[in-house]
């Protein structure tokens, strides 16, 4: 494995959310948050504005984040999928997750996240994509944190929940497709972006990264 998270205790017993947060009114994701017990909510958007839903922008979530009881943290330069550095795509532009995992930056945010879990804090990682089988928050920070003890689950914008659990066992039921990789060179194949995300060719709405 090409990285190595190191918190201060592994194998951290405790749940986290992700929740993207679409083009909903802001109460109604706050909302959403709220009734899962969410306390903490963790920005990890690479630019944390929103073309087409200027509510999301980081000036305004945070204020209306704590006037709802939740603490508010950014850490989408460390954590966001969207880096500026082209080291981390391949040729066709896709990011390459185990590269963004392997630097030293992520390891101590995803540290500071599984801090806040073992005091105690119900903790939520947000974006704009909906569907958690696109997004950065389950391909690269939820499976990380799945490797360390933490079972994820995600807060659609509906306000429903589909488990890490499900997620998975849905994965398992599809038909597979056959490969001409395998082994370590099929892994690094599926450990990227679900879609090219370069920014010179990403749009101007980056909200969902």
């Amino acid at each position: 494995m090409s990285y190595s998270v190191i918190p201060d205790e592994p194998d951290c017993a405790a749940t986290i959310y992700t929740a993207g947060f679409s083009n909903l009114p802001l109460p109604r994701f706050l909302d959403n948050l709220q009734g899962y017990g969410v306390q903490v909510l963790v920005d990890v958007r690479s630019k944390p504005y929103a073309a087409y839903t200027p509510h999301f922008n980081k000036d305004q979530i945070e204020p209306a984040a704590h006037a709802a009881g939740l603490r508010y943290l950014y850490l989408g330069r460390e954590l966001g999928g969207m880096p500026d550095n082209p080291g981390f795509y391949d040729d066709e532009g896709y990011v390459l997750y185990d590269r963004i995992a392997g630097t030293e930056p992520f390891q101590v945010a995803i540290g500071r996240v599984l801090t806040g879990l073992r005091k105690g804090y119900t903790m939520a990682l947000t974006c704009g994509e909906d569907n958690p089988r696109q997004c950065h928050r389950r391909l690269l920070l939820g499976r990380v944190l799945r490797e360390q003890g933490v079972a994820v689950a995600h807060i659609l914008a509906d306000g429903t929940l589909i488990s890490e659990a499900e997620l998975l066992d849905e994965e398992r039921r599809a038909p597979k497709q056959l490969s001409l990789f395998g082994g370590e060179a099929e892994e690094r194949l599926a450990w990227r972006s679900y879609r090219p995300i370069l920014p010179k060719n990403a749009p101007n709405d980056t909200s969902d990264l």
